[in-house]
């Protein structure tokens, strides 16, 4: 092993945290990273997490932060970015490609910095006009901030390299694998293995859960759609979720589900997982359902096609209804080994 290095880490909420891609991510990393001996800080949010202190041997500082949904993201990185520049850290390690300006404290004073750029912010629809320009004035200038740009797929990596000039290492995520732990959630719900279709993530437009929500109400099949999933911000998709489930009772709105081990038996045992994120590059909850060996429906995108390969199915929005209804006729051998091949490529 080569010598520790001091890491510095900011740009997401705090850890644990399970409620997106990047606290997903750095949830699972800095524990690993700070098991090889490295000297880990994470620079948290004030009000994301209950106390303070390390966590698995990752210590935590928390920060203040101006508090809205797009000054909290802003405010946190300029001053995470003066913190860990003081604290002079070997390396420090920065997620969401808004941050990139702050990159520059630490890159043109010495101090190498690594932003992981994630997705096509710029094109989110939780976002105003004002702050998708920031998100995209910052990609434009990601490459010259940051000593170094890390893409979770080739095809993000094609993006920032064509439309920014501005290369990057490709280092795919890879949430580790777990043991699907039969529960009792499929009885609390009054639901049957199989007998059912699962959608979920982030309550954000461009995830089209409601979206695939209203089209789920033109398939034949009488199986449940389980929505699954929360938001941190007053997102419209909530409003469409409440009104597409009043008009069909096979759609049920479950919201987030914080119990790992429900989660997972939910994918697993579904006869089918529609994944509908569009701009995320990569998906971590993605890799997860292979991890579950889930039988996944995803929308058609270059990313979901890299990360599911040759053997993926897919749909887009017009044929959501016509994609349920060949798998709700699907044979459960085949349901079971498509999630095999699915968690074997994961």
């Amino acid at each position: 092993m080569t010598r520790p290095l001091r890491i510095g880490v900011y740009g997401a909420r705090a850890i644990p945290s399970t409620y997106s891609g990047y606290e997903t991510f750095l949830t699972t990393l800095l524990p690993q990273l700070a098991d090889r001996g490295h000297e880990v800080t994470m620079y948290c949010r004030k009000g994301e997490i209950d106390g303070a202190g390390p966590y698995q041997g990752v210590d935590r500082v928390i920060l203040p932060v101006i508090q809205g949904k797009q000054f909290s993201t802003l405010s946190h990185g300029v001053i995470a970015a003066v913190a860990a520049r003081r604290a002079r850290h070997d390396v420090v390690l920065v997620v969401n490609v808004a941050n990139a300006p702050y990159c520059a404290i630490a890159r043109y004073t010495g101090q190498p910095v690594v932003l992981n750029t994630d997705g096509q912010e710029w094109l989110r629809g939780k976002w105003g006009k004002a702050a998708r320009g920031w998100f995209r004035a910052s990609a434009r200038m990601a490459g010259s901030c940051a000593t170094g740009l890390v893409a979770d797929c080739a095809a993000m990596a094609r993006i920032y390299e064509e439309d920014f000039h501005a290369p990057s290492t490709v280092i795919p995520y890879c949430p580790p694998a777990r043991d699907v732990v039969r529960t009792s959630v499929l009885e609390d719900l009054g639901i049957e293995e199989r007998g059912y279709f699962v959608v979920g993530g982030r309550l954000n437009p461009e995830n089209n859960i409601d979206t695939i929500a209203e089209r789920y109400r033109q398939a034949h099949t009488a199986l449940p759609l389980l929505v699954l999933g929360s938001s941190n911000y007053d997102s419209p998709v909530e409003k469409n979720l409440a009104d597409t489930a009043a008009a069909d009772p096979r759609i049920r709105v479950l919201g987030h589900v914080g119990d790992r081990h429900q989660f997972f038996d939910l994918l697993a045992r579904a006869r089918g997982y529609l994944h509908g994120h569009s701009v995320g590059g990569m998906n971590p909850s993605l890799v997860e359902a292979m991890h579950a060996s889930a039988n996944i429906l995803a929308l058609d995108t270059p990313f979901n096609r890299e990360v599911l390969g040759e053997d993926g199915r897919f749909f887009d929005l017009a044929t959501v209804a016509a994609a349920v209804d060949r798998e709700a006729e699907a044979s459960v051998e085949d349901l079971i080994e498509r999630g095999r091949r699915a968690q074997k490529l994961a």
